[in-house]
């Protein structure tokens, strides 16, 4: 008993004299964003009515921080303003739908630089090219994964996987849908995806990643047959004061709905040069589109939309040029007015990658040329605070027929294509402290 007692008190005394520290906080975002879309994704037409809305994400963020646990929960409602589906007497609109879960993951570091991310997590690597948590989006991108990481000073390893299902039943009844039995009720809902991420960082200036990403789906009328395609990429980071280069190369190999595997590739070169408040671009990105033998277009995956290939949202799927790929040449420029104002311009110049027209019957399509058109984006930005900011938006597209043709309107009917927003962005902090 007397040991008892003894070993009680020494434990006791080695919690309290060595307390555990602890980082909690507690901050939010509210962001509403006022739009004007006539064309919007696709050309409008003569008949086309401009549709103005306000959508609005608002999220509630959760950081609780050990030596050992660092723990993330995000949550979050997404809805347009008059999209509520309950109504009440007393005049008060609610909704059904809109609210989930952002982000819902603890990061165990279980050895020195080692790290194990489980939950509901966002994905961003290199310049977001494949994957990204599309931020614009006001739902964002988030995964249901695992994340093995080593994160030391000049080397980084990411293992990412992913798994998903919609029912826990062995019964194939399950899984039957009216249309579709055995398929997943969302088109082209992921069934698993891994990747291998390594960056390594020669210098203070250069640095560069290797990655293979692969992606599988559940075929038609099966609960496990997959298809699976896969994304090779390479990136490379050099920057000094006053210049920044990226580039990637990527090699994507198989298909996510048939069989047939094919081959599509994708190059990117993004170069600013900063001088004093100004600050000059210049991007140039290829992806193939379907041609002769197995090449196929070149699908962006789980890549950023919005950030590249202008703010229309014109080509984001093979399918939006019709399985042929794109060019794209975008000068750009910023001015920093002032520490809180600044300005933005960018001009993307679209091309097919490969002709998709000259093998159709049935038309004369010998008036088509490559050329896709182009997108002026202008921004302007005010920054309040590091809390509070205010974005103006606006993008104009200059079609040809050609567009006209990938987006199925016929020739000669669309009309001028524009967007605007403005978007106002608020993240308070409501509590932060340190808990023992």
């Amino acid at each position: 008993m007397k040991n008892l007692v003894s070993a009680l008190t020494l434990i006791i005394f080695i919690v309290f004299a060595n307390p555990i520290k602890a980082q909690f906080s507690i901050d939010a975002e509210i962001r509403p964003r006022v739009e004007a879309n006539h064309g919007f994704r696709t050309l409008p037409v003569e008949s086309s009515q401009t549709a103005y809305f306000v959508s609005q994400r608002t999220r509630l963020n959760l950081r609780y921080i050990t030596d050992k646990f660092t723990t993330y929960i995000s949550l979050q409602d997404v809805r347009l303003w008059g999209q509520e589906d309950w109504a009440h007497k007393t005049g008060l609109n609610s909704s059904s739908v809109g609210f989930n879960v952002s982000q819902a993951w603890f990061d165990w570091k279980f050895a020195e630089n080692w790290g194990l991310k489980m939950g509901r997590q966002i994905w961003n690597y290199d310049d977001k090219r494949i994957l990204a948590n599309r931020n614009w989006s006001q739902i964002g991108l988030s995964w249901d994964a695992l994340l093995v990481h080593l994160d030391k000073d000049n080397f980084h390893f990411h293992f990412g996987s992913s798994f998903n299902n919609t029912n826990v039943s062995f019964n194939e009844n399950d899984f039957v849908s009216e249309d579709n039995p055995y398929e997943e009720p969302l088109g082209f809902r992921i069934k698993y995806f891994n990747f291998v991420w390594m960056k390594f960082i020669i210098s203070e200036k250069f640095s560069f990643s290797l990655a293979e990403y692969l992606a599988s789906y559940l075929a038609a009328n099966t609960s496990s047959t997959l298809y699976t395609l896969s994304t090779a990429g390479l990136h490379i980071n050099y920057h000094t004061k006053n210049i920044k280069i990226l580039a990637n190369a990527f090699y994507q190999y198989g298909n996510k709905i048939s069989n047939k595997n094919g081959n599509a590739y994708m190059l990117t070169f993004s170069g600013n040069y900063k001088l004093n408040k100004i600050d000059v671009g210049l991007n140039v990105d290829y992806q193939s589109g379907k041609g002769d033998g197995n090449t196929q277009a070149f699908d962006l995956m789980y890549g950023a939309r919005f950030k590249y290939y202008g703010w229309m949202n014109y080509y984001v799927l093979p399918g939006d040029t019709k399985d042929g790929g794109l060019v794209d040449l975008s000068p750009n420029i910023r001015w920093t007015i002032h520490e809180k104002h600044s300005l933005y311009a960018i001009y993307n110049f679209f091309w097919l990658a490969t002709d998709v027209y000259s093998d159709l019957d049935g038309g004369d399509y010998s008036y088509l040329t490559k050329n896709l058109g182009a997108e002026i984006d202008l921004n302007y930005s005010y920054t309040y605070d590091k809390s509070f900011n205010i974005q103006f938006f606006f993008g104009y597209y200059f079609a040809t027929e050609t567009t006209e043709f990938v987006k199925n309107i016929e020739r000669g009917k669309s009309t001028s294509p524009y967007w605007a927003s403005i978007m106002l962005t608020f993240k308070p902090k409501f509590f932060s402290t340190a808990v023992k």
